[in-house]
C-alpha cells in the first residue's frame, strides 16, 4: 500500500499534467486564431488593394489626387473602396439637412450625383431646394463658388421628371435659365444634361449660327439655356415660345446687369408676361428665379416687378462683412508694371506649382495677348477672351479642366459662374476697380470645398485700392513680396526631377557619351554638379535668379530693413545712419523708404550688386562692413512687415525749422541732417539758413 507522502506526490504530478496540458490547449487556440486573424486581415488588404488598384486606372493622368490636402465635402476620394456598411456610415457623417436622402431627389437623380462624386448638398442647395420644389418663387444669394447652379437646377429637373410631360416633336420649353455669358451657359446646360439625360436641353448663344439653333427649338425641347441677347433674338422671331414656362431663372443676375443686359433681361421677363396672358387660363403658373452674389438696386426693383409678393429670401451672406470664399488665401504683391509680366512666372511657379491650375485675369484682352508672350509663363498658357473664336474657347476651356492646359490669361469672360473645381491659383494683374469683380475673380479658386489662393499685383498709387476692397469684402490680404531666389528654386526643383526621372530608360544610352563629355569639359568631372545645372536649365532658371524687391518687385534691387528698439519719427533717420556709415552709397544706390506701422523700423531697397553677405552673414554695403549695436540691427528682409504711410523716396528728408533747404550730394548735402535753426531741411533736422 502506497505510502501518504507517495499518494500525494502523484496528485501533485497529475494537477501538474493537467496545467500544462490546459496550457498547451489554450496556447494552441491562441495560436490558431492568431493565424486566423492575420489570413483574413491579409486577404481583406489583398481585395482592397486590388480594388484601389482598378480605381487608380480610371484617374486621369493629368491630375495628381495628392495635390490637395483636403478632399471635398461632396465627393469620394477616387482611390478609396468603401467596405460593407461605409456608405451607412458615410451618410451618418453628414448633417441631416445636407443629406441627399432628406430631399425628394429620385433615385435616377441620385444616381446622376454619385457618378459625380456628390453625395451631400451644399447649404445654398440644402436652403432653396424645397422652397422651390413646393412651387415659390426664390431670391438665392450666396457667396461664388458655393454651388448656385445646382440649387436651381436639382429641384427644377425633380419636378420636370415627376410631371412626366411628353417628349412629343415641337414641343415648347418649360425652363428657361438667363445666363451672362456663353461659357457660363454652356456649363448650366452640361449640369442639367448631366443630371438629366433623359430631359432635352439646348444652350443658345451669339457667335454660332441660328439655324442650328432654330432648328433644335422647333424640334421640341424641355430646358433653353442661353445668354440673354441671343435668347431675344429667338423669342423676337418666333422661334422660341416662352407660355409653357414652369420655370424661369436669371443666373449671376448682377453680372448681367454689369454687362449692360438689364434692358435685354426685362424684354425678356416681359415676354413672358405677354405670352403667358394670351394663351389664357391654359398657361401654367411659373416660377421666378434671380441666383446672384450680390444684390444691386436693379435685382431689388426687378424682385419687386416680376417676382411673386410672398417669394423666398434665400441670403447666405447677409450682413456678414466677409464676402470672399473663407477657402481662400488672399495676397497683394507690390510692382511695377514693367516688373510684373516678368514676376508673374515665378508667382504661377511658387503660389500654383507645376502641376496646379492658375488663372490669370487682364484688364484689357491686349493685356492677355501681352502676358501670353512673357517667356516665364508656362508654354501651355492659354488666351480666353472674346475675340477668340467660340470654338477655340470650348476646347481651351476642356483643355484647362482636364488639366492638359495649365493657365489661362483671361478678361471678366470667365470671372462669373464658370465652374472648375480644381483651379489652384487666381492672379489680378491689378486691383478690380470694385469689390464685386473682385469676389467674383477670386472665386475661381477654393471651389467645392477647396483651398484656393488668391494674389493681387498693385502699384504704389493702387494701395488704397488694396485698402477699399479688403474693407468692403470683409477680409484681409496679406501683404507679401514678389518669390524671392530660395522660393523659386524650392518651388520648381522637385518638379525639374520629375521630369528628368521620367525620362524613358532606352534612350538614356543615346546622350550618354555627351554627357560624359560634358562633365569632364565643363564641371571638372562632377556629375553632381552638372545635374544641378540641367535641373536648372529644365527648371527655366539656367541664366540665374536675380534677386527682386520685396516692396516694388523691380530686379537688382534688394529690400532691407533697420529694426530699433525705440520709436522714430521720420525714415530720415535712417538715411542720417546710411550716410555716416556707407560713404560710397550714392543717393540712386537706395530706394524707397518705408517707416514700418510700429514705428521701430524702416524698410529700404538697396542695389543688389552693392549688398554682399558673407557666410558669417555679416552684411556689407559699397565695401564697407555693418555691425549691428545694442539699439539698432540691420538685415536682410525675408518678409514684408506691416508699413506707415508711405514717403516719397525723391525728397531729402524730413521737415526742418525755418530757412532755406539741403540739397546737392549724397544723401542730404548742405544743410541735410543735422541742422540747428534753418529751413525746410534736406535732410533729417534741416539746415541752417541751408544752401542749394
Amino acid at each position: 500500500m502506497p505510502s501518504i507522502e507517495t499518494k500525494v506526490a502523484v496528485d501533485v504530478a497529475d494537477i501538474k499534467m493537467k496545467d500544462v496540458k490546459e496550457k498547451k490547449e489554450k496556447k494552441e487556440k491562441k495560436e490558431k486564431k492568431e493565424k486566423k486573424e492575420k489570413k483574413e486581415k491579409k486577404e481583406k488588404k489583398s481585395r482592397k488593394a486590388e480594388s484601389s488598384d482598378s480605381d487608380d486606372e480610371e484617374v486621369k493622368p493629368g491630375f495628381k489626387k495628392a495635390r490637395f490636402e483636403t478632399p471635398s465635402p461632396v465627393e469620394t476620394p477616387r482611390d478609396q473602396t468603401p467596405e460593407a456598411g461605409a456608405e451607412a456610415e458615410e451618410e451618418d457623417a453628414i448633417p441631416e439637412n445636407l443629406r441627399l436622402s432628406s430631399y425628394k431627389i429620385s433615385p435616377s437623380t441620385v444616381a446622376a450625383l454619385a457618378s459625380r462624386g456628390i453625395n451631400a448638398l451644399f447649404p445654398i442647395q440644402a436652403e432653396t431646394f424645397n422652397h422651390i420644389f413646393n412651387g415659390n418663387d426664390v431670391l438665392g444669394r450666396a457667396r461664388t463658388g458655393t454651388g448656385k447652379t445646382l440649387a436651381f437646377a436639382l429641384p427644377m429637373v425633380e419636378i420636370l421628371l415627376k410631371d412626366n410631360n411628353s417628349s412629343d416633336r415641337g414641343r415648347t420649353p418649360r425652363v428657361l435659365v438667363l445666363a451672362p455669358t456663353r461659357d457660363l451657359a454652356i456649363q448650366v446646360s452640361n449640369e442639367f444634361t448631366t443630371i438629366a439625360p433623359n430631359l432635352k436641353s439646348i444652350c443658345v448663344y451669339g457667335g454660332t449660327p441660328m439655324h442650328e439653333q432654330t432648328s433644335a427649338l422647333r424640334s421640341g425641347v424641355d430646358v433653353v439655356i442661353g445668354t440673354p441677347g441671343r435668347c431675344l433674338d429667338h423669342i423676337n422671331r418666333g422661334n422660341l415660345r416662352l407660355d409653357s414656362l414652369r420655370f424661369v431663372c436669371l443666373d449671376e443676375a448682377d453680372q448681367m446687369l454689369d454687362i449692360g443686359f438689364a434692358d435685354d433681361m426685362e424684354q425678356v421677363l416681359q415676354h413672358v408676361q405677354t405670352q403667358k396672358e394670351s394663351r389664357g387660363a391654359s398657361a401654367p403658373k411659373h416660377q421666378t428665379l434671380l441666383f446672384s452674389a450680390t444684390a444691386p438696386e436693379w435685382i431689388k426693383r426687378t424682385v419687386e416687378k416680376y417676382l411673386d409678393p410672398k417669394y423666398i429670401n434665400v441670403d447666405l451672406v447677409g450682413n456678414s462683412r466677409v464676402k470672399t470664399n473663407e477657402n481662400i488665401r488672399h495676397y497683394a504683391i507690390p510692382s511695377t508694371w514693367q516688373s510684373r509680366k516678368d514676376v508673374i512666372g515665378d508667382v504661377v511657379a511658387v503660389y500654383g506649382g507645376n502641376r496646379g491650375l492658375t488663372v490669370i485675369f487682364a484688364n484689357t484682352k491686349a493685356e492677355a495677348d501681352e502676358l501670353a508672350l512673357t517667356d516665364k509663363l508656362r508654354a501651355d498658357a492659354k488666351v480666353l477672351h472674346g475675340d477668340i473664336p467660340q470654338a477655340q474657347r470650348e476646347l481651351t476651356l476642356q483643355g484647362f479642366r482636364e488639366a492638359k492646359v495649365k493657365c489661362i490669361i483671361c478678361t471678366d469672360v470667365l470671372a462669373r459662374g464658370i465652374d472648375i473645381p480644381m483651379v489652384d491659383l487666381v492672379i489680378n494683374c491689378q486691383p478690380p476697380k470694385d469689390v464685386e469683380t473682385y469676389v467674383h475673380r477670386s472665386g475661381r479658386t477654393g471651389r467645392a470645398g477647396r483651398k484656393g489662393v488668391c494674389v493681387t499685383f498693385f502699384k504704389a498709387q493702387e494701395e488704397y485700392m488694396i485698402q477699399n476692397i479688403q474693407r468692403r469684402a470683409g477680409m484681409e490680404m496679406v501683404k507679401a513680396g514678389p518669390p524671392q531666389p530660395q522660393d523659386i528654386i524650392a518651388a520648381t526643383a522637385q518638379d525639374a526631377a520629375d521630369i528628368v526621372a521620367k525620362v524613358v530608360k532606352n534612350v538614356i544610352p543615346m546622350f550618354k557619351p555627351i554627357a560624359e563629355s560634358m562633365i569632364a569639359e565643363n564641371f571638372n568631372g562632377d556629375a553632381t554638379e552638372a545635374l544641378a545645372a540641367a535641373l536648372a536649365q529644365i527648371s527655366g532658371y539656367g541664366a540665374g535668379v536675380r534677386a527682386r524687391s520685396l516692396m516694388s518687385a523691380t530686379e537688382g534691387f534688394t529690400t532691407m530693413i533697420f529694426r530699433l528698439t525705440h520709436e522714430i519719427q521720420h525714415a530720415g533717420y535712417v538715411r542720417n545712419i546710411l550716410s555716416r556709415n556707407f560713404p560710397k552709397m550714392g543717393y540712386e544706390d537706395v530706394k524707397g523708404m518705408r517707416m514700418t506701422k510700429d514705428m521701430t523700423g524702416v524698410v529700404f531697397d538697396v542695389v543688389s550688386e552693392k549688398l554682399e553677405v558673407d557666410d558669417k552673414n555679416n552684411i556689407f554695403l559699397a565695401g564697407n562692413k555693418w555691425t549691428d549695436l545694442d539699439n539698432i540691427q540691420l538685415e536682410v528682409a525675408k518678409t514684408l512687415p506691416e508699413l506707415e504711410q508711405r514717403m516719397d523716396d525723391r525728397r531729402g528728408g524730413g521737415a526742418g525749422g525755418r530757412g532755406g533747404r539741403g540739397g546737392g550730394g549724397g544723401f542730404g548735402g548742405r544743410g541735410g541732417f543735422r541742422g540747428g535753426r534753418g529751413g525746410n531741411g534736406g535732410g533729417f533736422r534741416g539746415g541752417r539758413g541751408g544752401r542749394r
